[in-house]
């Protein structure tokens, strides 16, 4: 009787066990396709180069990018969500919110733009919060593949070249 007892806990303890190995292959592709890469963002004049002094300023949020994959996990089409919450000391025009490419110490041209034009804030203290469509696959994966490659830019009037900075890390996943 111990016997069987111990044999029916071994046969069910193995048959856990090999499920639990098919439920996480299987689970383990699925979060790949489905995945949307988070970058967290700290912008800061500290990061523009060359470096802004005297400014008091900051922002903080993220970078999401939104994708359809293709049954491979390939990248077919994807949509670029720009949110950052800015703090400036006072009134404060800003001009432009962008991702370029360049390495971190060096400026590069805008790759994603965010469609932010011209608008003032009386306060210097708010939210940005915009969808981009149609980055092709290419730009997405690319930055991907290479986030240090890219940064974040607050432009400003007082600051046309870029107020507030931060180079794009490994992203999260949600």
């Amino acid at each position: 009787m111990k016997t069987h007892r111990f044999a029916s806990a071994v046969a069910l303890l193995t048959a856990a066990a090999v499920a639990l190995v098919v439920i996480g292959a299987a689970t383990s592709s699925s979060p790949k396709l489905s995945a949307t890469p988070v970058f967290k963002l700290r912008l800061k004049p500290s990061e523009e180069v060359p470096k802004i002094k005297g400014l008091k300023a900051d922002a903080v949020g993220s970078l999401t990018f939104d994708l359809v994959r293709d049954g491979s996990g390939a990248i077919t089409s994807g949509e670029v969500i720009f949110y950052v919450n800015y703090d400036f000391p006072g009134s404060v025009d800003i001009t432009g919110l962008h991702v370029h490419q360049e390495k971190k110490g060096k400026n590069g041209p805008v790759v994603i733009d965010s469609g932010v034009t011209t608008f003032n804030d009386a306060d210097g203290d708010g939210n940005i919060t915009t969808v981009v469509a149609g980055v092709t696959p290419a730009l997405l994966q690319a930055i991907l593949n290479s986030p240090r490659d890219y940064y974040v830019n607050l432009h400003t009037t007082v600051y046309p070249g870029g107020a507030l900075r931060d180079q794009l890390r490994s992203p999260q996943k949600r």
